[in-house]
């Protein structure tokens, strides 16, 4: 994405993106953003926020249009930018294997090998 696409004005982020067949501005306020960061930002950082997390932007954006569908500029609240938090664990139930998987070595299979009578 280039440089100029992502743009902080006061304390809203705007981005340019073509989405659903026409190009759109989509504001973010920085309430938003901060509110899913979990923290207060700095301008560039608001700005990288938007460009990592670009499919969470238009899944709101997609989400204001269906509601909206005729709208030029979109404007993304508190609230509104969805998905999951970033965490360390992927699954929710931690480890899907309930017990230990590995077999004890038995030796081959028919019982006891013998060779040569």
């Amino acid at each position: 994405m280039e440089n100029d696409t992502v743009r902080t004005l006061g304390d809203n982020t705007l981005v340019d993106i073509w989405i659903e067949g026409k190009s759109r501005a989509i504001t973010i306020s920085g309430a938003a953003i901060e509110a899913r960061a979990g923290t207060t930002l700095s301008e560039s950082e608001r700005r990288e926020f938007v460009r990592t997390n670009l499919s969470l932007i238009v899944g709101a954006a997609s989400e204001f249009l269906r509601s909206n569908p005729a709208a030029e500029a979109i404007l993304i609240e508190a609230g509104q930018i969805g998905g999951r938090q970033a965490s360390g664990e992927r699954r929710s139930g931690g480890d899907r294997r309930k017990g230990d998987r590995r077999q004890r070595n038995a030796g081959p299979p028919g019982g006891v090998e013998r060779r040569g009578r």
